[in-house]
């Protein structure tokens, strides 16, 4: 008989609840219904409400890659950044329940479903969308604010997003409220680094935040978003370098795409 195997975890919060019940395996989940949202080669996503709340079913179809016959699939690899996010306090979606068919190592199907996050919007589409918002100097200092202790808590545990663009941003804010809060979502490419590899993947990120922001931001902001990552008040020699280093790599990667 081959080996396959079956996990099924819903997470604390909703054990003995409708979430339970409703999305109670493997099997039941990928019979459900919904309006795609999001597709790729691997997965797709979709929406799903429960008593009023909203949750995003992402539903793994097929692994692709030899890492993948050794446990590093890129579901295994997103499921497990969600949950490390969530120990760890970084502000992201919550996970409600995963599970997976293993053949071995290799995942043949795999479920994460997160709870969704209320009147939140990607930074990305705000941009597009609401450009004048950029003009408010303190929901703009909020959100750079957040962003930086949330790229410097992942850097400084040798962490990098390897894919943290805008549009893997939420921003949430309540209609009566001035305050904003930042999400992370969408990181199946996540991972500790060490050595050179590390110093390029954190070069990497910061170069994919400022692609954007060097359309929205003001130099002098942008500036303040590199202060509060460092914690520092005055840049040093090595920080100048880094700068560079960031704005380098930011346009070798544009001339790369253009030449393809």
């Amino acid at each position: 008989m081959f080996p396959f195997i079956k996990r099924w975890i819903v997470t604390s919060s909703w054990k003995n609840s409708e979430v339970a019940s409703m999305f109670s395996s493997l099997s039941v989940v990928f019979e459900l219904q919904g309006q795609v949202i999001s597709k790729s080669s691997q997965s797709e996503i979709f929406k799903c409400d429960i008593e009023g709340q909203q949750f995003f079913v992402k539903r793994y179809f097929r692994t692709k890659g030899i890492a993948s016959w050794f446990g590093y699939s890129r579901f295994s690899n997103e499921v497990k950044n969600q949950l490390w996010f969530n120990r760890i306090g970084i502000q992201s979606a919550q996970v409600a329940v995963t599970g997976e068919e293993k053949f071995f190592l290799k995942t043949l199907r795999g479920v994460l479903i997160t709870e969704g996050v209320d009147d939140a919007q990607e930074l990305a589409g705000i941009a597009k969308s609401t450009p004048e918002k950029f003009q408010d100097k303190q929901w703009v200092g909020s959100i750079i604010s957040q962003i930086a202790d949330i790229t410097s808590t992942l850097h400084q545990a040798r962490f990098c997003h390897n894919d943290l663009h805008w549009r893997n941003i939420l921003v949430q804010q309540a209609e009566m409220s001035a305050e904003a809060k930042i999400f992370l979502i969408d990181c199946p490419s996540g991972k500790k680094l060490f050595g050179p590899l590390l110093k390029y993947r954190k070069l990497k990120d910061l170069a994919n935040l400022d692609k954007l922001a060097a359309i929205y931001l003001t130099r002098t902001q942008r500036l303040r978003f590199f202060f509060e990552y460092r914690g520092i008040k005055r840049l040093s020699a090595d920080d100048k370098k880094m700068i560079l280093n960031v704005l380098k790599h930011k346009a070798n990667r544009v001339k790369r795409k253009a030449q393809k």
